[in-house]
């Protein structure tokens, strides 16, 4: 569980979604919330400062948007810091296991370049901590959280953090395994319902064990679960019910594995329509499924 939340504030439509989906879930999870705005500094000429009135507009942005946020949260505890720097390394210098980032973005589907993706997206990839990707649009009214859980043996810590999530929240959970079928490029013919359903039963067990995990740990916790054959990227946005939360976990571990995210998560975030946190497997203790022995890694 996250002890405080840090929020990146700017001018335009991003920021105000990033803050208005803190400030709902303020009503519910009670805690510390640190605004931030980072001063770009990429295009300083080296012996040159920064314009000092540059610092001045940051922070004054930075007190009308605690002034909103004491204003929807009476009594909620807001600081704000203003930082000089890059906005990607700078925000990812924030992130922790501890720590819920909040960024807001404006996502439209478009496969780019790691160098031309989104600010928000490239700082999730950064994390060594959950990150909370918030769209400038979104979709019709929605309800829950959806959780995307694996063959991995990090997929119930990241189902424990939804679960947490859900139940601050007053929400239900709802828990995914999407999985596809081997790419049988030599046989044009279709795949055999029977063979389908032998493919499918290991998918529906690790979905059970998973479910029996969370029902037994959290017993006040609405928990369904879902198994569906597909892409999991649109599996988890096209949940039924559709959600107020996409929750899915990222495996980069190494500082160079770090630079990209996994394809569900990069798929999840560039055609976002819903509000998603991302949690970097490398930040949170594995825990194994019972019964089950390490899976490997997809």
């Amino acid at each position: 569980m996250t002890s405080r939340t840090i929020v990146a504030v700017d001018q335009g439509r991003t920021s105000e979604a990033a803050l208005d989906w803190t400030l709902r879930r303020a009503h519910w999870v009670k805690g510390p919330v640190v605004l931030v705005h980072v001063v770009e500094a990429t295009t300083l000429v080296p012996g040159r400062v920064l314009d000092p009135a540059r610092f001045e507009r940051a922070q004054a942005l930075l007190e009308a948007a605690a002034g909103k946020t004491r204003d929807a949260v009476p009594g909620i505890e807001v600081t704000t810091e203003v930082i000089a720097g890059d906005v990607v390394p700078s925000l990812t210098a924030l992130t922790g296991p501890e720590v819920l980032l909040v960024v807001g973005e404006k996502t439209n589907g478009s496969l780019r370049t790691s160098a031309g993706w989104p600010a928000g997206v490239r700082v999730a990839a950064h994390a060594h901590g959950p990150v909370a990707v918030i769209p400038a649009e979104r979709g019709e009214s929605r309800r829950g959280v959806v959780v995307g859980v694996d063959d991995t043996p990090e997929c119930l810590r990241v189902a424990e953090v939804a679960a947490l999530e859900a139940l601050q929240t007053g929400q239900a959970l709802h828990v995914v395994h999407a999985w596809m079928a081997p790419n049988l490029w030599l046989d044009s013919a279709p795949l055999d319902d029977d063979f389908v359903e032998d493919l499918a039963r290991p998918h529906q067990q690790l979905l059970d064990d998973v479910v029996a995990v969370l029902r037994g740990e959290h017993p006040s916790l609405d928990v369904t679960a879902q198994l569906v054959r597909g892409i999991p990227a649109q599996c988890l946005l096209d949940a039924d019910p559709l959600p107020e939360l996409v929750v899915v976990g990222t495996r980069g571990r190494s500082a160079f594995q770090r630079l990209f995210l996994g394809s569900v998560s990069r798929d999840l975030l560039l055609n976002l329509d819903v509000p998603a946190i991302v949690v970097p497997t490398s930040a949170v203790a594995v825990r194994s499924v019972p019964g089950r022995d390490s899976a490997s890694a997809s």
